[in-house]
């Protein structure tokens, strides 16, 4: 059986789907209910004006996101290479379960100290968010790169299908944004405590959904089939590392590269671009979150469900890599538009400029994103293909850290006045 080209069982298929969502949901809600984490950590003596005015932010409340962004991407990153290492020690079960039992364990914890007053503890409470981001994104790098993994054995629709559903996550988290910001958004509280309780009930499904694939019969000849074409053991010595990777180091390149590319900017400078519409709901409420967030969403999901019908440019040659390379075009497009008080040149001033470059934006990151998780498997042998995909997992975390890196820099150079 031709395993890469072969139709998987629609249920297999909306279960990988389903596993992708959960690999990135948690993260999307922490980084969506904002509100709640500045109520949080709000000046508890300014009574209900603590949002009126960015003058009266907290330190804690000004570095919150910004040290959250770090620590996940650093954890992950670490992580993602730790499970690189581990992938030919540690059984598949063991990583992806043992995986989302911390993370449900982790988010449970959220969700209880979301109720809890800690109003007079806030340093402390600040502090142990950070510890369990940092845990969070540990586990959630072991479940990520083990499933890149599987889905190397699988067909692969089903890494279109691992992708878009991690995707799928951004929408389904700036559609809760946006619906919040409708209902006013009056209890911080109650929206932050919504957004938790989703993620603890998607990821407790997440483990059922696992088990139930696991005892698919296509599932298991896939493994097997797997197994068969294996004419030794799996690799575990260093050196077989370096070897792996240098089979796949151009797909992995170009993995890193889109979302170095794109984290550079998204979402940390162009949270600073807005809307030349008169002052109004649109303006100062909704665009942001439409068309910085779910626009650039909607896009990356439409990109990574492209390859299912186009697939090009090919697996081989510089085409892909350049062309991915090509997106800080897109970049540099996004950088001219609109922004209040911004140092930076305005080329850009009509809003469809930034609506038309950010669903590009959106699109290719999705697409260039998604092609070489679908191309990397036919650089190597069958024992190879699951330590391939968590290394091409370490090496698109070590993108997402350069690119966090490197957002304070295009910030300050888009020049927004704070």
């Amino acid at each position: 059986m031709d395993v890469a080209n072969t139709k998987p069982p629609l249920p297999l298929t909306l279960i990988v789907y389903c596993l992708g969502i959960a690999a990135m949901l948690p993260w999307n809600f922490f980084i969506t209910c904002d509100s709640f984490w500045q109520y949080k950590l709000r000046n508890v003596t300014l009574g209900d004006d603590w949002d009126t005015s960015n003058a009266t932010m907290t330190v804690l409340q000004v570095s919150f996101m910004p040290t959250l962004v770090v620590i996940s991407n650093l954890f992950c990153t670490i992580f993602l290479f730790f499970t690189s290492w581990i992938v030919t020690r540690v059984s598949e079960q063991i990583r992806v379960v043992a995986a989302l039992v911390v993370m449900i364990v982790v988010m449970i914890t959220i969700t209880i100290m979301a109720v809890v007053p800690t109003d007079s503890w806030q340093t402390v409470f600040y502090g142990i968010v950070m510890l369990l981001v940092a845990i969070l994104n540990m586990f959630e790098a072991v479940y990520q790169g083990s499933l890149y993994g599987i889905a190397g054995v699988l067909p692969s629709a089903c890494t279109n299908a691992l992708t878009s559903g991690m995707a799928v996550a951004g929408v389904l988290s700036s559609i809760a944004q946006i619906v919040s910001l409708a209902i006013g958004d009056a209890d911080p509280i109650t929206s932050g405590l919504v957004f938790f309780l989703i993620a603890d009930v998607f990821l407790v499904l997440s483990l059922i959904l696992y088990y139930s694939m696991r005892r698919m019969d296509f599932y298991k000849l896939c493994k097997q089939e797997n197994q068969n074409k294996r004419v030794a053991q799996s690799p575990k010595t260093r050196n077989a590392y370096w070897i792996v990777f240098k089979k796949i180091w151009w797909q992995s390149f170009t993995l890193g590269l889109g979302l170095m590319i794109t984290l550079s900017i998204y979402p940390a400078m162009q949270l600073y671009v807005t809307s030349t519409t008169p002052d109004g709901a649109w303006k100062n409420i909704y665009f942001q979150p439409t068309i910085t967030f779910l626009l650039f969403n909607i896009g990356d999901v439409l990109g990574r469900e492209m390859p299912r019908w186009i697939r090009w440019p090919g697996s081989r040659g510089w085409k892909l890599p350049v062309l991915c390379g090509s997106r800080v075009l897109l970049l540099v497009a996004i950088m001219f538009c609109h922004g209040d008080d911004k140092t930076f040149p305005i080329l850009f001033y009509n809003d469809a400029w930034y609506i038309i470059f950010n669903a590009l934006f959106g699109l290719t990151n999705g697409y260039f994103g998604c092609l070489p998780l679908i191309y990397y498997p036919e650089f190597v042998e069958a024992e190879e293909v699951e330590l391939a995909g968590t290394i091409m997992g370490a090496v698109m975390g070590a993108g997402m850290v350069i690119g966090s890196f490197l957002s304070p820099a295009f910030v300050a150079i888009w020049g927004p006045n704070f």
